[in-house]
């Protein structure tokens, strides 16, 4: 498992992230997901409301990427883990009293999403593995 950082949580928290996962076959779809959140510093979980491509590949490979970037500071971090697949717990009605708070339908499914590997995205950088 890596560990986020302060900086990275911030970025998670301000912007917009956009989740990739492929399916058993290996073919890639990528989405927006504006309910990510920072669960601890090797959690992240979001409302999983689309039931779509997202969700099927989820269910066939739980294998995703999280991009984040912050376009003003050409800053970001893609973070690799493994998403699983909640429809209650703790976990679960704590992502879906957010989705309620922010004017948004209860999930159907929480994605919580174990960090295993951290890259920059950040302009002219190298993507080494940093966490």
């Amino acid at each position: 498992m890596a560990n986020l950082t302060p900086e990275m949580k911030a970025m998670v928290a301000s912007q917009l992230a956009v989740v990739a996962t492929a399916s058993k076959g290996g073919i890639p779809n990528v989405g927006p997901k504006g309910s990510v959140l920072v669960i601890d510093d090797q959690t992240l979980a979001y409302s999983e409301s689309t039931g779509d491509k997202t969700l099927k590949n989820l269910k066939e490979n739980p294998n995703v990427a999280v991009l984040v970037v912050d376009r003003q500071k050409s800053d970001g971090f893609q973070i690799k883990g493994k998403a699983e697949l909640l429809t209650s717990g703790d976990l679960f009605e704590k992502v879906a009293k957010r989705q309620e708070e922010r004017g948004r339908p209860r999930p159907r499914l929480v994605a919580r999403i174990g960090v295993d590997e951290i890259y920059p995205v950040k302009s002219g950088a190298t993507p080494r593995k940093i966490a």
